[in-house]
């Protein structure tokens, strides 16, 4: 019986005393939102690969670019000063147009075989397409992009950045 009466006086002694508050509105939560539309030039998301991860880098952006503009610009490769930071890629260099066509999912089109690209080469084009929809607005309504080449359709990406 001491016992109980002990823990009871320290559970008494030891409550802080610090009244519960309601939560604390902070605003809304935190959008994308597209700067250039804003009268700002924005930053392109393009993802190339360091240490064997892909990675988003930034460039500078005059406007607003397409998601073929994006990702045409991503199969240029990493500029010099990337490619000296260690930034690399495992897309093929650009050899013809890419298409992008809305729908459930959205479906980008490339001119060469996605077979041989690993995990990291499709995670290139589809991260970067994500960043360009989100920069622009244009979320995919299920979260999910349709990768097809002339090889194969890979319905169903998802940015595993």
């Amino acid at each position: 019986m001491k016992k109980l009466v002990v823990l009871a006086v320290l559970l008494l002694v030891s409550a802080c005393g610090i009244k519960p508050t309601p939560v604390v509105p902070a605003g809304p939560a935190p959008t994308l939102r597209n700067p250039a539309s804003e009268g700002r030039s924005a930053d392109l998301i393009l993802y190339f690969v360091l240490d064997d991860r892909v990675t988003p880098v930034a460039r500078p952006a005059a406007g607003v670019v397409g998601v073929e503009s994006a990702l045409t610009m991503l199969l240029d490769g990493p500029s010099a000063d990337e490619r000296a930071d260690g930034y690399t890629t495992a897309l093929p260099r650009r050899s013809g147009t890419i298409t992008v066509t809305p729908g459930l999912p959205t479906t980008i089109t490339v001119p060469f075989p996605l077979r041989p690209l690993a995990g990291v080469g499709i995670n290139q084009l589809v991260c970067t397409a994500f960043a360009t929809l989100a920069a622009q607005g244009g979320y995919t309504t299920d979260g999910t992009v349709a990768l097809a080449g002339p090889d194969v359709l890979l319905p169903y990406q998802t940015c595993q950045a």
